[in-house]
């Protein structure tokens, strides 16, 4: 536990540049839209645009951060391999500092998600925050979930590059992903036998906002959110669990067994 600690401390160390990064952009696209939306008297309104915009873009932080991370491994892959410890412990480290980077992040931008969206649309502080909770816990999870994916095909690429030029490898992967996707998601993920297993556990979340709706011109502009009472299933979260788990430790196995040297 120890050495996984340490191992956790460098990969803060590591990951630092992504957090960085993605608060500087925010903060410069905050002024952005705040100085060009001041002089129209909508610098709130645009406050919470962007930072609406800005945390749904966090779905991609941790794709983004792993693919990082693990290109900066990738310089001295033998070393990182070499660690005594498994696969599954190395990534999990990653994944750990990846995440808690993102809600360091997500929480910045919340704020003025937050603060900007009181002023645009007329939901009560109770909606608001309702709403938010639901959604940063949601970008958080499909961003994990996600990255366990993106982990998989870069294990795959580092796989293929043993045996092709890495242009020819990320071709490959690039193109199994697409069907990978069509298959599992497409398929796989609107079949009959995948609603059985998955749709259980119903839980009503009551009314939650889906959409945004923009209406502007020179005199005005009106942002509303379109919402609905909404449901979801307990057992379509159980299931991605176990998908990411066995990809997790297929991902694992690989870096483990195959790339290694």
């Amino acid at each position: 536990m120890k050495a996984w600690l340490a191992l956790v401390k460098k990969e803060f160390r590591v990951g630092l540049p992504i957090l960085l990064l993605a608060i500087v952009l925010f903060l410069v696209g905050l002024v952005i839209v705040t100085v060009s939306t001041y002089r129209f008297g909508y610098a709130w309104d645009g406050v919470g645009i962007i930072g609406l915009a800005w945390g749904g873009g966090h779905f991609f932080f941790m794709a983004i951060y792993m693919l990082y991370s693990l290109a900066v491994e990738r310089k001295r892959l033998h070393l990182w391999l070499h660690n005594p410890m498994h696969a599954s412990g190395l990534l999990a480290a990653k994944l750990v500092t990846g995440t808690v980077y993102m809600i360091i992040s997500l929480l910045v931008v919340s704020i003025a998600a937050y603060v900007g969206g009181l002023h645009f649309v007329e939901f009560s502080d109770g909606t608001w925050f309702k709403i938010g909770l639901i959604a940063f816990v949601h970008v958080v999870m499909f961003a994990v979930d996600f990255s366990v994916y993106v982990i998989l095909a870069y294990v795959v690429f580092l796989l293929l590059e043993r045996y092709m030029p890495a242009f020819l490898s990320g071709t490959v992967v690039f193109i199994g992903w697409w069907v990978f996707a069509y298959l599992f998601f497409g398929l796989i993920g609107n079949s009959k036998i995948y609603a059985a297993i998955s749709e259980w556990g119903k839980i009503d979340l009551g009314f939650v906002a889906n959409s945004l709706q923009f209406d502007i011109s020179i005199r005005e502009a009106i942002v509303n959110f379109q919402g609905e009472d909404t449901f979801i299933y307990a057992g379509n979260y159980v299931i991605e669990l176990i998908t990411i788990l066995i990809i997790y430790f297929i991902a694992s196995w690989l870096l483990d067994k195959k790339v290694e040297v």
